[in-house]
């Protein structure tokens, strides 16, 4: 199985990544950041030799790159029997608004299964507007790659669980906007994408630091390609 870790930057996808791959392979397809792994896609592409041969700025050199890690099968590890845990860039544009990220997922599912990560900051769900906006970054990166997903908020040993279990129940949820702004008010319809993430299933609260979760993670990727399991 190919895990892949999506989410913004900062949340701690390769601290994560690196957790995971004590269960299997580690396998850096961020061509911007040079990391310590079993496969790295910088021996084939790095941005920073893009940006200078294509004369691109930053964000156009790491598009163009993925647009080459796309079109290349060096990296692709073809053994089904290993758990390959996937890092990728930060910038979400890459797989919201782009298809490159749609066609390294596809390249992966032609070898092997796909089960995505999607990973929070635990410090960011600190109000009911960053929240509910992680919820529909996270939905719209289901519909965009049309593969399973598994959610994660990280760092959960900086922030006081309790708060964030609180926006996990959908009742109390629901009731915390019933007390809020007009503009809260507008964001009621967000609470609807709750459902299209594993957050009402199984809440994953995780530290790569202290590697609390990190094994429920493991058994959840794995869960989602078996049909004898579920989430719950």
């Amino acid at each position: 199985m190919f895990a892949v870790i999506v989410g913004p930057a900062g949340v701690g996808k390769t601290s994560v990544a690196k957790k995971l791959a004590e269960y299997g392979i580690f396998i850096n397809l961020d061509p911007a950041s040079p990391t310590k792994a079993d496969v790295d896609i910088r021996n084939w592409v790095k941005t920073e030799e893009v940006q200078k041969k294509y004369k691109l700025g930053i964000n156009g050199a790491l598009l163009k790159s993925m647009e080459l890690v796309a079109s290349l099968d060096d990296w692709i590890l073809e053994d089904k029997n290993e758990f390959k845990v996937v890092d990728t860039p930060g910038q979400l544009e890459i797989f919201l608004y782009h298809d490159y990220g749609k066609k390294v997922i596809e390249k992966m599912a032609e070898h092997d299964a796909v089960a995505l990560l999607f990973v929070v900051d635990a410090a960011e769900i600190q109000t009911i507007e960053n929240y509910l906006a992680i919820l529909a970054q996270n939905a719209m990166i289901n519909l965009k790659l049309m593969a399973p997903c598994v959610t994660a908020i990280n760092k959960i040993d900086l922030v006081n669980k309790e708060k964030i279990m609180e926006f996990l129940d959908r009742k109390r949820l629901e009731e915390l906007l019933e007390k809020g702004d007009a503009l809260q008010s507008l964001a009621k319809g967000l609470v609807d994408y709750i459902e299209y993430t594993s957050l009402v299933q199984r809440p994953l609260l995780i530290s790569a630091k202290t590697g609390e979760g990190i094994y429920d993670v493991y058994s959840a990727l794995h869960e989602v390609h078996c049909s004898c399991g579920d989430l719950s």
